[in-house]
């Protein structure tokens, strides 16, 4: 199914479904931070979660999820960012309506971001630790130095805080014109599952998706990114 805004969408019905979910990617990863703010595509992710206009509490969807025996996450790699949540069947739409915000309006308040910083660099430091985390960066320094993918695309206090202030440069200021450049619906995928018929999911999705903007952005593929 491909929405008005050309978002695309896969939708799933299964009436015996004991969870219903849905997850949604943007085609855009950490290879497109500015070279003076890696880890800002990690650092979106993070935030979007923090409160929206139509909900502005900071735990609202989260709240939400864990009343209806639900779990969210959300992970950045090189070329995409994806956002999913499993919930209980019969509460799909509330959480879609919530999940959908975060790319209609997300308020990225200054208390917020502040705060978020100090979860992104206690996430460094805990991959600090990981075999796995280590051999990716050993692979990233084996890079070309010249392509973004030889980055470091996690983030952390130094270059999400310290050195934006030693610079003179906004972080949050970033974060606003990342997401306005890129998050954008015809650079979107999402699925969706639930007991619904195939008719009520479409319903569903139009409604609360339809509205994300289509920014008509080109992303650039292979060779193009570096």
């Amino acid at each position: 199914l491909r929405l008005g805004n050309d978002m695309r969408a896969v939708l799933i019905s299964d009436s015996k479904c004991d969870k219903s979910a849905a997850a949604l990617s943007v085609r855009v990863g950490s290879v497109f931070d500015p070279p003076e703010v890696p880890g800002l595509a990690h650092f979106l992710e993070h935030m979007l979660f923090l409160g929206t206009e139509k909900y502005p509490e900071e735990d609202e969807y989260n709240n939400f999820l864990a009343k209806h025996g639900g779990m969210s996450n959300a992970y950045t790699a090189e070329c995409v960012t994806n956002y999913y949540f499993g919930v209980s069947p019969n509460h799909l739409e509330g959480a879609l309506d919530r999940f959908a915000q975060f790319f209609l309006k997300p308020l990225f308040t200054e208390a917020a971001t502040d705060r978020e910083l100090k979860a992104v660099d206690s996430e460094h430091s805990k991959n600090q630790q990981s075999d796995p985390w280590r051999w990716n960066q050993l692979l990233k320094n084996d890079a070309n130095p010249k392509h973004p993918l030889c980055h470091f695309g996690t983030g952390n206090s130094e270059t999400l805080q310290k050195i934006p202030e030693r610079d003179g440069f906004s972080v949050r200021g970033r974060l606003l014109e990342f997401h306005e450049k890129y998050y954008s619906a015809n650079q979107m995928c999402l699925v969706v599952l639930g007991k619904e018929s195939l008719a009520e999911l479409e319903g569903l999705v139009k409604s609360l998706f339809g509205p994300v903007l289509d920014k008509a952005v080109t992303m650039p593929y292979g060779p193009e990114i570096g």
